[in-house]
């Protein structure tokens, strides 16, 4: 099963340029991109209820489906299992998921529609911390929703662990150890502080709703 082993860590506006910097300086930049999304549900939230949450992203002229469901957060450190595939366009393909995905969203999806969005912008590097590699992630933008005037700033840090081909099940530990120790070496850069509402837990917040 897919598993994405993650730390996000709040921004402040003071810090964004020396974050970027020092990424830049450390890391081996991958580009900049804009990337659109939007989250489905049913109306009575039934996939929030299951602490599970469905994407559609648009990152130039790709469009990407991803499930990502029950997971934990501690500290900004993150780790849930997911499922991610490339669709024709902005619709949901279940026959693209594999069976544990649609297992969760095919009694759902007549009833499934649109009930936030979190665009933003983010640069992205990849940078090495005790053997491990790990993509760190710069996301600039908003939360919104429809009919709601308000809206929720994006500006974090996501740091996420790239699995080796000999990576298992076994290695949350070892995921997490290098994930905190580069946070700490990026704690002399800037005030970063964790995280731990993931975009879709504070789209659902914004709208009233909840998502662990």
């Amino acid at each position: 099963m897919p598993r994405e082993i993650e730390l996000k860590l709040a921004v402040p506006d003071a810090a964004l340029a020396a974050v970027a910097a020092w990424l830049d300086a450390n890391g081996q930049p991958c580009g900049e991109a804009t990337l659109l999304n939007v989250y489905l549900d049913t109306p009575e939230r039934d996939l929030a209820r299951q602490r599970a949450a469905l994407r559609l992203r648009k990152k130039g002229s790709q469009w990407l489906q991803t499930l990502k469901t029950a997971g934990t957060s501690s500290g900004g450190l993150a780790a849930r299992n997911e499922w991610e595939c490339e669709v024709a366009g902005e619709a949901i393909e279940l026959a693209c998921f594999p069976e544990e995905a649609r297992a969760v969203l095919a009694p759902l999806a007549a009833q499934l529609a649109p009930v936030f969005r979190t665009d933003f912008a983010r640069r992205a590097w990849i940078v090495t911390q005790d053997g491990e590699r790990i993509e760190a992630a710069l996301d600039a933008g908003t939360i919104t929703a429809p009919g709601r005037d308000n809206a929720e700033p994006i500006q974090e840090l996501e740091l996420e662990w790239l699995p080796g081909p000999d990576a298992d099940s076994a290695d949350d530990t070892r995921a997490e150890a290098a994930l905190r120790a580069f946070a700490k070496r990026l704690a002399h850069v800037a005030p970063l502080t964790p995280a731990d509402l993931s975009k879709a837990a504070r789209g659902y917040r914004l709208i009233g709703g909840q998502l662990s």
